[in-house]
């Protein structure tokens, strides 16, 4: 029987070293009716509200887990001062029960041998690609990988040579950074441009960086950290320009799922021109759908079997088998979960918009089309508190990592610095909206009364 761990918000805020008013998370239906119970999805046996939905408002306790989100910042504030991890990329929900099922019906067998097959999870991958994107792959396309950062690397080495470089639209994930240094080539930055209150990517900059010793461009989708669901016209008119000056793209498209109302995902491989699909790989997981990240599981695909074939030369997965079944349970009884945390985590960004701009006016905020990650403009309050040259007094990295720190000593809200996602992260904050919609006020409020004392 499934034992459920969790903590009512008072005491996981207790646990969490702050205080607040605890919150009404509603009535658990007691059982899922016959008919679910037939259905074959374990999920339709796991107890939920009354009204048939998961409780993404009750206040689920990570903390003292090992958990990177919540366990790792508190070793740089040793003297309480962090209260709210609102920076790594990862979900505060309890995980789909579907996976949990799933893993302690394998747990009980006693044997961890080698896996037979994996053609399971390639299928469901296959399916999922349809199913929710509508895009059309096959399994020979799809090559398996424990992270998107090894099938990255293997395609960085399979088509950049050391010393040259790889092009990136920024802002963008302070990983693919990593990425290039341990495939040994460089990274040029392509600044996205603030148009009308959405971020652009700058063709001509972005043509203009496409030298000769350029071989590969990264293209997020959905982009992280600004938060851009990339239409059909701008990745046709990037991919044009990287096949014409015989750059590959490498299309990061972890976050695909996690779209807002309103938005449409494109595949780059879905593209209408076939020439410049074939000139792409892309790299996803459903690691950021369904907090998976510890499951090391991943996949690469490519509509060019010549492409695909150079980068498997550089690429070994080493899977594990309950990752394996984690995935496998995602993909095939997860998705009804997912589209309702998509849609509370909707509603979260939406929140945050507009307490921000009603509470906090000093702070600039870009209404994101995907991922749930926010990019708050905190320049103002950088220069209020001479963050460009207390950085160096305070032998900081950059003047928004001392800005994380004076976060953390005046409101307990840890953030994750805008100079880790490149040129135009300045004077930004990166925000993780995952948690409870209880948490987020109380990190809102928090912020709010710090930023609005200087």
């Amino acid at each position: 029987m499934t034992k459920k761990v969790g903590l009512n918000r008072r005491a996981f805020i207790k646990n969490a070293g702050f205080t607040a008013v605890a919150g009404a998370t509603g009535t658990l239906a007691t059982a899922a009716s016959t008919a679910n119970a037939q259905s074959g999805n374990p999920s339709d046996n796991y107890p939920r509200l009354a009204n048939g939905m998961y409780d993404f408002d009750k206040v689920y306790n990570r903390a003292g887990q090992n958990c990177a989100r919540w366990d790792s910042p508190p070793r740089s504030y040793p003297n309480g001062e962090f209260k709210f991890g609102m920076g790594v990329a990862s979900m505060d929900f309890e995980c789909a029960p579907c996976i949990t099922e799933a893993l302690m019906e394998r747990v009980q067998h006693h044997s961890w041998g080698y896996m037979a097959s994996t053609e399971e999870l390639r299928d469901e991958v296959v399916k999922w690609n349809g199913d929710y994107h509508n895009n059309d792959i096959d399994s020979s396309m799809v090559t398996l990988s424990d992270g998107v950062y090894p099938g990255m690397i293997a395609a960085m080495r399979a088509f950049a040579p050391r010393g040259s470089k790889v092009l990136i639209m920024s802002p963008a994930y302070s990983g693919f950074y990593s990425m290039a240094s341990a495939a040994n080539i460089d990274t040029v930055d392509s600044e996205l441009k603030l148009v009308n209150g959405r971020y652009e990517v700058d063709f001509d900059d972005l043509e203009a960086k496409m030298t000769s010793d350029v071989r590969a461009l990264i293209v997020c989708n959905p982009q992280n950290p600004t938060g851009n669901v990339w239409r059909e016209d701008e990745l046709l008119r990037a991919g044009r320009l990287a096949l014409e000056h015989g750059i590959v793209v490498l299309s990061d498209e972890i976050h695909s799922d996690v779209i807002r109302d309103g938005q449409k995902f494109t595949p780059f491989s879905a593209l209408p021109d076939r020439d410049v699909v074939n000139n792409s790989l892309t790299f996803n997981a459903i690691s950021k759908t369904f907090n998976l990240a510890g499951m090391k599981n991943a996949y690469y695909y490519s509509k060019s079997p010549t492409m695909l074939e150079r980068v498997n030369k550089y690429h070994r997965a080493e899977l594990s088998t309950l990752g394996v079944v984690a995935n496998v349970a995602a993909y095939k009884y997860g998705r009804d979960w997912f589209d309702q945390a998509n849609a509370y985590m909707d509603r979260t960004h939406t929140m945050i918009e507009e307490y921000v701009k009603k509470n906090m006016p000093s702070v600039g905020y870009v209404r994101n089309e995907g991922t749930y990650m926010t990019f708050l403009d905190l320049s103002k309050t950088m220069a209020a508190i001479g963050a460009d040259e207390m950085y160096k007094s305070h032998n900081k990295r950059s003047p928004e990592h001392y800005m994380q720190d004076w976060m953390v000593y005046n409101s307990g809200v840890y953030l994750n610095p805008g100079s880790n996602y490149g040129q135009g992260g300045a004077g930004r904050m990166r925000m993780n909206i995952a948690s409870s919609q209880a948490v987020v006020q109380d990190v809102l409020e928090a912020m709010a009364a710090a930023v609005n004392k200087v």
